[in-house]
């Protein structure tokens, strides 16, 4: 059961085929693979509401990765209720992997203060 506090959380995605998504207003081509999406949950019912959605894949399309999510299968997932831990400092720890790429800029990142290019990364299988 997750719990309901704030914390940081990382989720992989699998993506079976290359697929086309409508995201920040553009059409964007993702290649088959795999993908780590990092965010954080804050606001309400903290990690159960918010990483719970995301590993559902329900509820009406708000955030970027809701886009991915409809096409993807989640592989795995961890969180971090440590006040020290934040998405940013996640997201440069994966995007730091060998061969790991950023596909879209932004996604996930539009409201980043610490100059993320995105809070999604494609990492080899």
């Amino acid at each position: 059961m997750l719990p309901d506090v704030g914390g940081v959380y990382a989720i992989v995605l699998r993506l079976p085929g290359a697929t086309h998504l409508r995201v920040l207003g553009r059409e964007v081509w993702l290649p088959a693979g795999h993908y780590v999406y990092v965010g954080s949950a804050r606001g309400p019912g903290g990690l159960r509401a918010r990483l719970g959605r995301h590993l559902r894949g329900d509820g009406r399309p708000r955030w970027h990765i809701d886009a991915l999510r409809a096409a993807a299968e989640v592989d795995g997932f961890t969180y971090w209720v440590d006040e020290q831990v934040t998405e940013c400092a996640v997201v440069r720890a994966v995007a730091a992997l060998p061969g790991a790429t950023i596909p879209i800029p932004r996604f996930g990142a539009s409201d980043c203060r610490q100059g993320c290019v995105a809070h999604l990364i494609h990492v080899p299988d």
